[in-house]
């Protein structure tokens, strides 16, 4: 399987990472059903901390997106029951997603996508912070090894201030 890399930098420390994507309904399911697939880039939320990836109900609608299951969703409010989307994701550098089981989430104006570990766990994540600025790098497929911060071996050195 080829290679497939990308890399997004904020011009600054960043709390959030937030990066560019295009979704739309599962092309398979579309196809099933005989759907439109309708197409929108919007942006994604990198969340290593959402064991699944999920997309607005906002974007959803937009969408006419089919509603093919609903779940119970634990989440910083409570647990609540969403509705389940299946949709297919696509990376700025053409790295694809198909029939990623979404839940539904009430958004915000910032993304309309989470990125779970469903995705993330499906290649290599990296995530640095220097001069001043947040870079995120993810590869597909998996690498050959681990990244190890603790091999560092001796003082580290840091840019003049």
């Amino acid at each position: 399987m080829k290679c497939h890399s990308l890399t997004f930098s904020s011009p600054r420390i960043s709390k959030s990472i937030i990066i560019p994507v295009t979704i739309c309904q599962s092309r398979e399911l579309c196809r099933e059903y005989n759907l439109e697939a309708k197409e929108a880039d919007v942006m994604a939320l990198i969340d290593t901390g959402a064991t699944n990836s999920s997309v607005s109900n906002r974007l959803a609608d937009i969408l006419d997106m089919k509603v093919i299951d609903q779940c119970k969703v634990a989440a910083a409010g409570g647990i609540h029951t969403a509705d389940v989307y299946l949709i297919d994701i696509s990376l700025k550098n053409m790295i694809n997603f198909s029939n990623i089981r979404s839940a539904g989430f009430f958004g915000n104006d910032a993304f309309d996508i989470i990125i779970g570990m469903d995705i993330l766990t499906q290649g290599d994540l990296a995530i640095t912070n220097c001069d001043h600025r947040t870079v995120l790098s993810f590869r597909i497929p998996l690498g050959n090894g681990h990244i190890d911060f603790t091999a560092c071996t001796g003082e580290l050195e840091t840019a003049p201030a």
